[in-house]
């Protein structure tokens, strides 16, 4: 699909369909969500008609490659580039044209300019509009005609009547209204484009976190290396040590701690030992694991997630919508403005070719190319500049949420908190020091994948390499080295070693360390909060908004983060699925605009239910592809992501809002006979100059806020550094 004219075809044609319950369509993802009885119709006769309107249709997750968005881009490129090349030249004719009454063309070579004019017009008459030809036409056919229809109605009206005048033998033409028309589109059409192209991609980000191979199990227990897409259900692949796991399935044998965090939030690895069941996504631990298929690639959790990413990504923002209303709705009242101000001209008497001449301006003059501009204009001016301030935005449909956005969802692990555990109290035995206690337990887990043994390697001084470790996974690490045998990890597996592990208060999250049979303490972790959380908070805030958490981890791990940020206990929501998070999120935004803010997986369909989501700092591809917006500042870019979106939401209202009143003005004008169509064309070309203008000065009114904040930020800090 070339635009969301093309789109509103498509949901015509598929809500006219037999059977068809409901269809949504949106160009920028390259997708139609559709409902319908199957008892009276199938997918393949709802693709087949789709198909037989010009677009190719296949299910989706059917060979789902996406539209080739690059030689679509080159293709407007090189219309924009024969419009503008060919173009300069017919217009250079043409304002010899204008000027030809004040002398310096002979009246016998007006003629032949006008001729040079609509010959060096061809290549962007036939070739760069060809696009506007082709939508026109299928739009008109699905009939929902909208702005393409009107573009070839006064282009077409403009040829016929300069060949008409030409055949007469006059001069006046309109061959540079024709491709003026064009050119502007084309740019329009090109910067739509580039915006608003990028979430076709959600469904392969989601599955490039996934690898490709997996190492699957004969008979006789040998691994043979395989793809993916080749495993069938009951097969059995092998997981090794650190791996990402390739399916949804059963374990079979073997002992692990899988990080599930970034599907389901939680902030602790869950232990999986024959029986339990892992999901694709999830890493694995320090164990090797053997694990039977149950859900072959297209049918597991994550392929689903993957898919409702792309069915919300799909919605078109509400500014949008109204956008595409105008455009379509413009359309018969052009026409029937055109046909009136044609009837005046003859009623009252005039010659039919002045009839023609006020026709075609009223086309002209009223082709709302500052309309078509208004949102797309602000939307890659406002990414350019958010880019300097490392704020990249990949969706600026959703810019206008955060005007109305009342409430911020933060997801919490990871996001709020750092993604490593920090070590908290420490309990030595009576006995054992302090710093020997965490010295050992850092040399035990030294080279360990594990979240906790790499917060131990963090704290500990003179690490020790030596020796040999064994894991037993999801139990603790063993290390036989100069100190003798050391054992760090749960207190019932050093229970198991014959070591008597004194009972204590249940403090959370722990590993116990022994040397030989005698226990030396108990190190805890916690979930570390980000520095700058805090001030964050406190910003947003300043900013009207609702603070919330949302998390899949558990409601004590919630609370506790809650409580360091000031929040209370009701503003949490605590052990949430993916789904579950999508099912909060769309609850909360029956009352209000919700931006949330989140960095793992398990945030994909979160961050594309909400009106606006940001991924934050290092977040996992998944989540960048979902997201509106990307933040590698980290949370502390929240603020000013929410600044800058709502500056750009104001541009594009003020765009909109001078692009209606042009067109109410102009009709009028061009319906009594007060413009001629070139003036009409120099009229819409102005009309556009300004909606440009109004974007530019959005664009320094924000690098003026920005060397504000600089001078400020300096101005606090210079007393300290003097």
């Amino acid at each position: 699909m070339m635009c969301g004219s093309c789109a509103a075809a498509v949901a015509a044609v598929l809500q006219r369909q037999p059977g068809v319950l409901g269809a949504g369509v949106n160009f920028a993802a390259d997708a139609a969500s559709v409902r319908w009885n199957p008892a009276r119709t199938s997918l393949e006769a709802i693709c087949g008609a789709v198909t037989r309107l010009g677009y190719p249709a296949r299910p989706l997750g059917d060979g789902d490659s996406g539209t080739p968005h690059a030689a679509l881009r080159r293709a407007l490129q090189l219309r924009l580039a024969v419009a503008v090349c060919f173009g300069m030249w017919s217009m250079m004719a043409a304002v010899l044209l204008y000027l030809g009454p004040l002398g310096p063309v002979e009246p016998w070579a007006r003629w032949y300019l006008a001729l040079a004019s609509g010959v060096l017009a061809l290549p962007v008459l036939g070739y760069s509009a060809h696009a506007f030809y082709l939508a026109g036409w299928r739009t008109l056919r699905a009939g929902v005609p909208g702005l393409d229809s009107l573009i070839t109605l006064a282009v077409v009206a403009a040829v016929l009547i300069s060949g008409w005048r030409l055949a007469q033998g006059s001069a006046e033409v309109y061959f540079d209204a024709a491709v003026m028309l064009v050119t502007f589109q084309l740019v329009a059409r090109l910067i739509d484009h580039r915006v608003r192209r990028q979430a076709a991609g959600a469904v392969q980000a989601y599955l490039r976190a996934l690898p490709e191979q997996a190492l699957r199990l004969d008979s006789m227990g040998q691994a043979e290396t395989v793809p993916v897409a080749a495993l069938t259900v009951g097969d059995r692949v092998r997981i090794p040590p650190g791996e990402r796991i390739a399916v949804d399935g059963t374990v079979v044998t073997g002992r692990s701690a899988v990080d599930c965090s970034m599907l389901t939030g939680e902030s602790t690895p869950r232990r999986c030992t024959t029986g339990r069941a892992v999901l694709a996504g999830s890493r694995n631990g320090e164990g090797t694991l053997e694990v039977r298929v149950d859900n072959a690639a297209g049918r597991r959790r994550i392929d689903r997630l993957a898919r409702s990413v792309r069915h919300l990504l799909g919605h078109k923002s509400a500014l949008q919508r109204i956008t595409d209303r105008m455009a379509r709705a413009l359309l018969p009242v052009v026409i029937v403005a055109a046909t009136l101000a044609a009837a005046l001209v003859l009623a009252n008497g005039g010659p039919v070719t002045e009839a023609a001449a006020r026709a075609l301006a009223v086309l002209v003059i009223t082709c709302p190319c500052a309309l078509s501009l208004a949102v797309p204009l602000v939307a890659v001016m406002a990414i350019s500049q958010a880019g300097r301030q490392a704020l990249l935005f990949r969706d600026p449909a959703v810019l206008e949420a955060a005007a109305g956005g009342r409430t911020v969802v933060f997801d919490k692990t990871g996001t709020l908190t750092e993604s490593t555990p920090a070590v908290g109290r420490v309990d030595p035995a009576p006995g054992t020091d302090r710093d020997e206690l965490l010295r050992l337990a850092a040399s035990a887990s030294a080279g360990s994948h594990h979240p906790l043994g790499k917060a131990l390697q963090g704290v500990g001084t003179g690490v020790d390499t030596a020796g040999a470790r064994r894991v037993d996974a999801g139990d603790g690490i063993t290390w036989d080295g100069p100190h003798g045998r050391v054992r760090v990890g749960r207190a019932d597996w050093l229970w198991r070693h014959g070591i008597d592990v004194p009972s204590a208060r249940d403090r959370g999250t722990e590993v116990c360390v022994a040397r030989g049979s005698s226990f030396l303490g108990r190190i805890h972790f916690h979930e570390r909060l980000r520095p700058e959380a805090r001030a964050v908070i406190a910003s947003l805030r300043n900013l009207g908004c609702g603070i919330r958490i949302l998390s899949g981890d558990s409601p004590r791990a919630c609370r506790r983060i809650a409580d360091q940020l000031g929040l209370a206990p009701q503003a949490v929501l605590a052990r949430r699925t993916p789904e579950a998070k999508r099912a909060e999120i769309e609850a909360l935004q029956r009352h209000d605009r919700v931006i949330f803010v989140g960095d793992g997986q398990n945030d994909g369909l979160a961050l594309a239910a909400a009106e606006l989501g940001l991924a934050v700092g290092e977040a996992e591809p998944t989540a960048r592809a979902a997201a509106a917006a990307i933040l590698p500042r980290g949370i502390s870019a929240v603020p000013d992501a929410l600044g800058l979106a709502r500056h750009a939401r104001n541009a594009m209202h003020r765009n909109l809002a001078w692009a209606l009143a042009y067109n109410a003005l102009a009709l009028p004008a061009a319906l009594m006979g007060y413009v001629p169509p070139v003036i009409a064309a120099i009229t819409m070309g102005s009309s556009t100059l300004c909606v440009l203008v109004n974007s530019g000065l959005f664009v320094l009114s924000e690098r003026r806020r920005d060397a504000e904040a600089d001078r400020n930020l300096s101005n606090r800090y210079e007393p300290a550094l003097s």
